[in-house]
């Protein structure tokens, strides 16, 4: 399956785990997204979500913005590069990425504060999603709210996906507003999320 294709109607919004490398398999630093060597390497194993864009991707247009451009900013305030850190050589590289709100556009998360009948919807967008995909293990979920919000609906997730709970997982998130957990550093970064989703 075309990934690319199947995914199609979410590419202003999601993304895929992979930022360019090099020869030798080690990242460039280039919070791009690099399509050529996506395709080699994604895959529909793991959803990787976060709770909200940053930015208006919703606004944006392919002219400002290319597909499949979320997670991949290349300006340094969003700490996009801090997740290539993370999961470069792991199981979680090449994976599906996706906002558990991808409309509502707020940097600070302490405003986002969606009705429970909002995160229904999203869950069950996330299901529709995962279903698409066709072959997902694990929900990552970025940051604790995110967490809260699709553990919350972790019985809905079973039932359709047929995923246990333990297949709903916690990762500190990446954003500089977290400095005080992963310290600016992106090695302590990924250090932490090993150590959050047991791949240490």
């Amino acid at each position: 399956m075309d990934l690319f294709v199947a995914m199609s109607d979410y590419r202003r919004e999601a993304s895929w785990a992979v930022w360019e490398l090099d020869a030798s398999g080690a990242l460039t630093g280039t919070a791009s997204f690099p399509n050529d060597q996506a395709r080699a390497t994604m895959h529909g194993r793991a959803m990787v979500v976060s709770l909200n864009p940053g930015t208006d991707r919703v606004r944006e247009t392919a002219a400002t913005t290319p597909d499949w451009a979320n997670f991949h900013n290349p300006a340094r305030k969003h700490n996009d590069i801090f997740l290539a850190e993370a999961f470069v050589g792991t199981p979680l590289w090449g994976s599906y990425m996706t906002d558990l709100h991808p409309a509502i556009a707020e940097s600070d998360s302490r405003l986002v504060r969606s009705k429970p009948d909002e995160i229904l919807l999203a869950v069950r967008s996330l299901i529709r999603q995962a279903e698409i995909l066709g072959a997902v293990e694990s929900i990552v979920c970025v940051g604790g709210k995110t967490y809260q919000s699709v553990a919350r609906h972790a019985a809905l997730i079973e039932q359709e996906l047929g995923l246990t709970t333990d297949s709903v997982k916690r990762m500190p998130h990446y954003s500089r507003a977290n400095a005080k957990i992963h310290r600016h550093d992106p090695e302590a970064y990924r250090s932490l999320v090993h150590a959050s989703l047991g791949l240490v």
